[in-house]
């Protein structure tokens, strides 16, 4: 039987909106939850604590379609051949009459840029949940080379070859299963600058298990980004993930359809 997800259906959608928007501004300042996005492709001109925030209102679609707001906060600080990032992202539903329905992942990273090399050397932490998903958690440690193969003012590509270790747990009243191991994950990813106000993004992630390569999970993320000022930004993208070995009754084909407003500071 299909379970539906909605905003609240009972109260004038703008309100709930607002109410969705500051409430997870509140929740990522006050619980600072980290998304698995690779945000720090090229060395940046700018030293110093630099970031940005994004409040968004999305279309998810898992085992039936679904609204939700987002909010996004990321933070880099940079010196000369060091960077050091701190993300966070948090998504808030509802199901029937439960309110708590989300998803959140928490990483920290660290960039050591090689002087005069095409290689950056990457380490990181992840954490995350997912309860559409049934999600309990996700640990990762992982680390690797990344390789600039581009770097132009208009457009940049890298290459990521990482080798994780990854514990998650995935529960439900029927269902119990815990997985713990080392994997390999692999990432492309490039920045198309088409104008001063207008950039495209796209990033794919693979990651099999070096022990049963039909394990595996595939993600992707596709943006449009358009500069309104130099403080405001929007954004427009959808996001794929596909994990071939999930819960009984959970579709393993999850993406979201995201329009986001970021505010750069």
């Amino acid at each position: 039987m299909h379970k539906y997800y909605f905003c609240n259906k009972d109260l004038g959608m703008r309100s709930h909106i607002m109410s969705c928007f500051f409430l997870l501004l509140l929740h990522s300042i006050s619980y600072s939850q980290i998304v698995n996005i690779d945000k720090s492709k090229t060395k940046a001109d700018k030293k110093g604590l630099q970031g940005d925030l994004r409040l968004g209102f999305n279309f998810v679609h898992t085992n039936t379609d679904m609204t939700q707001v987002s909010s996004q906060v990321q933070l880099q600080y940079n010196d000369r051949d060091n960077t050091y990032l701190f993300s966070s992202n948090l998504g808030y539903s509802q199901l029937n009459d439960e309110r708590n329905v989300n998803n959140g992942d928490a990483m920290l990273k660290y960039n050591y840029w090689v002087p005069d090399k095409i290689i950056v050397a990457e380490a990181f932490y992840q954490y995350g949940y997912n309860r559409i998903k049934q999600l309990k958690h996700r640990h990762i440690l992982g680390a690797g080379p990344r390789f600039n193969v581009a770097n132009k003012d208009k457009f940049s590509l890298f290459i990521v070859a990482y080798t994780i270790y990854l514990k998650e747990l995935f529960e439900t009243e029927e269902y119990k299963r815990t997985k713990s191991l080392v994997k390999f994950s692999s990432m492309l990813s490039f920045t198309w600058q088409i104008t001063r106000q207008v950039k495209f993004e796209h990033s794919s992630y693979y990651e099999p298990d070096y022990s049963a390569p039909s394990d595996y999970r595939i993600m992707s993320e596709t943006k449009f980004e358009f500069d309104i000022s130099n403080t405001f930004a929007f954004s427009l993208y959808g996001k794929f993930d596909y994990d071939n070995q999930v819960p009984p009754g959970v579709d393993p084909l999850f993406y979201t359809i995201n329009n986001a407003l970021k505010i750069k500071f």
